[in-house]
């Protein structure tokens, strides 16, 4: 079974910031374990291969107990015991005793939830793990998930140890048993693997450079399953033209939108980047791409939730409609004078004198999302700033560009977690860079970090969603970036593979692929 793919892979341990791709936790889903997982319901759910139980056995302090399955056992036939749970706590815990091999800092995308806990142990052999936190975390169950193996991880390193395929083995259904690099990655069956044998006997995932390629590809039976990078008419059209398949485009729980990066000396002023989403008419953007598959879609106004979710609250009304005049005032207000050309120039700095002059990044091949950047491109035009389009590969983009903060205005989308403490390490200030490895922008605010803070710690939902939204409001005042709608997430699939389920979870469409297999003819 193929399934097609739309980013290339830098490396393989997606808990790393360098390695990060809504991808790659597809590609690890029947790899590496987790505690729990996010079901089709969009709920957690204890991975009963893994675990035997998982209960909170103390609120003060909180304690949570985990039983291992005695015969869980990676792939080389080591068992998956408490020790593993140590490392990974250890290496995402933020707390600076703990270095990878040779003395580096652990490269962590998140260190949330990690960095409340006191201490992990283990007992009965192993197979008992007692998790003490020193602060309350109201999303434990977010905690353990795409568990790396610790004798693998402690001789090969966290960091980059696992940019090569051959020592990623595995905790799951099936095994990594190949990699050509921008091509394909093949799984095939864990021989190892104690629970229910998977139906398929091998799952191939396809990396494609353009959606283009998906409709013809499942056309030729090259590809069985097509989650493009981003749902369009364009490729609803094809795929209607597909015969013996199942399209759908349920909203996603994930939202497109543009960042600005503070390390740009101009965009560092909040004024230019509330001028630039003054400028920028989201509802047309809309109408040009995504709005063409749904009429329904229109301009978000929250970071923490999506609109299909009831905690979700618009707190973006400011900007529900574009102002042109207010944009140039604000322009005005950051220092810039406008030219006899009709474009700003700033008056100090790098482009002192000279129009001002910004370059818009997104992953290559993807043509909705360079209609996307036409739009900005004109509706910054009319507010007097140039725009260059330099756009790359998404190993590129999400490997070096973006965690390195090498850009100045970007587009990509964010895929949530169905836990919204996944939301910190977002938005907490990047001079945490162990707890905030994916704040991109290089934003900081003390007032939003002690809000996130507030609500990681808080275990009532309801304070918890009230302290997220709150954090959501200063990040529209400080407009620390431009959220556009929410996506759709459109999948095809051959109609006579069973089992499917939806997820449009960061957890990915692969959730249950061990349960996959092809209807009797």
């Amino acid at each position: 079974m193929t399934f097609a793919i739309d980013e290339t892979i830098p490396g393989f341990n997606v808990n790393t910031s360098a390695d990060n791709e809504f991808v790659l936790q597809e590609v690890l889903n029947q790899v590496w374990p987790s505690a729990f997982f996010a079901n089709g319901d969009l709920k957690p759910q204890m991975n009963t291969d893994l675990l035997t139980s998982a209960k909170v056995t103390s609120t003060n302090p909180e304690t949570i107990v985990y039983q291992i399955n005695p015969k869980a056992v990676w792939s080389d036939g080591t068992p998956i015991n408490a020790d593993d749970f140590i490392y990974n706590w250890q290496a995402q815990s933020g707390n600076s005793a703990y270095t990878d091999v040779g003395g580096k800092p652990y490269d962590d995308v998140s260190t949330t939830g990690y960095a409340n806990i006191k201490s992990v142990t283990g007992s009965n052999n192993g197979d008992t793990v007692t998790v003490v936190f020193s602060t309350p975390f109201g999303d434990w169950q977010s905690l353990f998930g795409n568990i790396v193996p610790a004798h693998v991880a402690k001789t090969v390193g966290w960091n980059t140890g696992f940019n090569d395929y051959t020592k990623v083995i595995s905790g799951g259904p099936f095994v990594i048993s190949n990699y050509v690099k921008d091509q394909t990655v093949t799984e095939t069956a864990n021989p190892k693997w104690w629970g229910k044998k998977p139906v398929l006997d091998s799952l191939i995932f396809r990396i494609l450079s353009d959606d283009s390629a998906g409709p013809p590809g499942m056309q030729n039976k090259e590809i069985q399953i097509f989650n493009p990078s981003a749902a369009s008419l364009a490729t609803k059209q094809a795929l209607a033209q597909v015969p013996g398949i199942t399209s759908q485009a349920p909203a996603g729980l994930e939202f497109e939108h543009m960042d600005f990066s503070q390390t740009d000396p101009y965009l560092a002023k909040v004024q230019v980047r509330q001028a630039l989403a003054y400028a920028i008419d989201r509802q047309d953007l809309i109408n040009r791409t995504v709005g063409q598959l749904s009429s329904t879609i229109k301009p978000i106004g929250d970071r923490m939730f999506m609109p299909t979710q009831p905690q979700y609250v618009d707190n973006g009304t400011a900007y529900e409609k574009p102002d042109l005049a207010k944009a140039k005032s604000l322009m005005q207000a950051a220092g810039m004078k406008l030219g006899t050309d009709g474009y700003f120039q700033p008056t100090s700095g790098p482009q002192a004198g000279k129009d001002l002059t910004f370059t818009l990044s997104t992953t290559s091949g993807q043509a909705l999302r360079q209609s996307e950047e036409e739009v900005v491109q004109t509706d910054l035009q009319k507010l007097g700033v140039k725009v260059t389009i330099q756009n790359y590969t998404a190993s590129q983009l999400f490997g070096t560009i973006l965690p390195k903060g090498e850009y100045q205005l970007a587009i990509w989308a964010w895929v949530d977690t169905i836990f919204p403490s996944g939301n910190q390490p977002l938005y907490c200030s990047y001079t945490n860079s162990q707890a905030c490895g994916s704040n991109y922008d290089h934003y900081a605010n003390p007032q939003v970090d002690n809000l996130l803070n507030q609500a990681v710690a808080t275990v009532d939902p309801t304070q918890a969603t009230n302290l997220y939204n709150q954090a959501d409001k200063i990040l529209w005042t400080d407009m620390v970036s431009l959220p556009f709608f929410q996506r759709p997430s459109q999948i095809a699939w051959v109609t006579n593979l069973a089992n499917v389920v939806i997820n449009t979870s960061n957890q990915g469409y692969t959730w249950n692929a061990q349960e996959w297999g092809y209807k009797a003819s």
